[in-house]
């Protein structure tokens, strides 16, 4: 082999072992790069001491409702409001043509005037006769005739008085005035109009301030509702103000529930057929009818409305965002972040909601929520058992903290802050 051939072939081993080396890096294990935890959004627990609730659906009524009709027969002659409008008590609402009604009470008055006279005469012939019979120039009977005259003129008058006051209400009776407070419904009938004695329904008045919201409680509940109240209701089985309830509206989409009442109203019996009984709250419902500046009434009559009401003596209670809770199956879990950011489950008993959070329990007793741990309300899908999580603290408004309460034993029972 010439030296040019040794050369070539030291050449050709040198570029293979070249390539077959870099090949061998390429195909060498490399060190994966360092995963970052993922993101989770986490909130404290949160504690209030508060009854245990029962929410129900209710409606909501006025105290008075009054159907408008004439007392009177005749044709309608005036209408005196507009539909809808706001009345007082003693308002004039309708009138109904006075003439008829003035020519009776004219004819009773004219009447009685008749027998006013008769009995004068009467009364002056008995005083006549009884002087001259004393001096024999007139005979008894006669005396006894103007006698008899006068008490026949007594019972006519009183008769005719009688009368006289029937045709005076009546003509009273043709101007229909409003008998309560309230707002008056449309007219049924225009001017002109035929009106019926008594029959005839001319418009509908109902009060608005107070109002009641009605509600029906389970025999179960009603026992747990009894017991709460037995040392502050009377015997006659109305409520002295010691038992609250919250109703809210169909806007009430959280369930804030922020209106306060009483309870003063319970029934006397259960409904057999669906074991329920009827209780009822009394709802201010203030309003200005002043068109310069007008506030009209919150509640209106038949309204829907949510009822909360506490059920047993106010208790420290464990509450959570609703977003927090998780199912696996028939189980409720919540995501816990620890202090070493750790992430793992906890199975929960959840019971009533509050505003948009929920109370919550372990399922085992024994093993509480620590005082450091933190609920997990977003990203729950990114959380793993026993693994490692970058917790960030959500804001006050991405859990909607406004919409729990205070705290139900700080509350006087006869106010209720606005903002909870």
């Amino acid at each position: 082999m010439t030296a040019g051939a040794r050369l070539l072939r030291v050449s050709a081993m040198a570029f293979f072992l070249t390539f077959l080396c870099v090949g061998c890096a390429k195909n060498a294990p490399q060190s994966a790069p360092a995963v970052p935890a993922p993101e989770v959004m986490v909130f404290d627990f949160q504690t209030r001491t508060m009854p245990e609730y029962l929410e129900v659906t209710g409606r909501i009524n006025s105290v008075f409702v009054v159907d408008i009709r004439s007392r009177v027969g005749g044709y309608l002659s005036k209408i005196f409001f507009r539909d809808g409008q706001f009345v007082r008590k003693g308002d004039p609402l309708y009138e109904i043509d006075p003439r008829p009604s003035l020519a009776k009470l004219a004819e009773s008055k004219g009447t009685v005037e008749k027998l006013l006279g008769e009995r004068r005469f009467a009364e002056i012939q008995i005083a006549r006769y009884e002087k001259l019979i004393s001096k024999g120039a007139a005979s008894q009977q006669e005396l006894d005739a103007f006698r008899a005259k006068l008490e026949e003129n007594t019972g006519s008058l009183t008769s005719a008085r009688a009368q006289q006051e029937f045709n005076q209400l009546n003509l009273d009776f043709c101007t229909i005035v409003s008998p309560i407070d309230g707002q008056v419904s449309r007219t049924q009938f225009q001017i002109g109009n035929l009106i019926n004695q008594d029959q005839t329904t001319l418009t509908t008045v109902v009060s608005i301030d107070p109002i009641f919201v009605y509600f029906n409680v389970d025999e179960p509940n009603l026992v747990r509702v009894l017991k709460t109240t037995r040392s502050t209701s009377r015997s006659n089985g109305i409520f002295t103000g010691q038992l609250f309830i919250d109703v809210g509206l169909v806007d009430d989409l959280e369930r804030a529930y922020p209106h306060r009442c009483v309870v003063d109203f319970l029934n006397n019996q259960l409904d057999t057929q669906t074991a329920t009984i009827t209780m009822r709250g009394r709802l201010d419902n203030p309003h200005d009818p002043n068109p310069d500046h007008p506030k009209p009434p919150l509640f209106r009559s038949g309204m829907f409305a949510r009822v909360r009401l506490p059920l047993g003596q106010p208790a420290q209670r464990l509450l959570v965002p609703e977003t927090a809770i998780a199912s696996n199956q028939d189980r409720k879990i919540l995501w816990v972040v620890d202090t070493e950011n750790v992430a793992s489950t906890r199975e929960v008993l959840v019971g009533q909601k509050v505003g948009t959070w929920i109370t919550v329990q372990p399922t085992d007793p024994s093993k509480p929520f620590g005082t450091s741990d933190r609920v997990v309300v977003r990203g729950l899908q990114r959380c793993r058992e026993g693994k490692p999580v970058t917790p960030k603290l959500a804001s006050a408004e991405i859990v909607l903290l406004n919409t729990l309460p205070i705290g139900e034993a700080a509350i006087p029972d006869d106010t209720r802050p606005d903002d909870p």
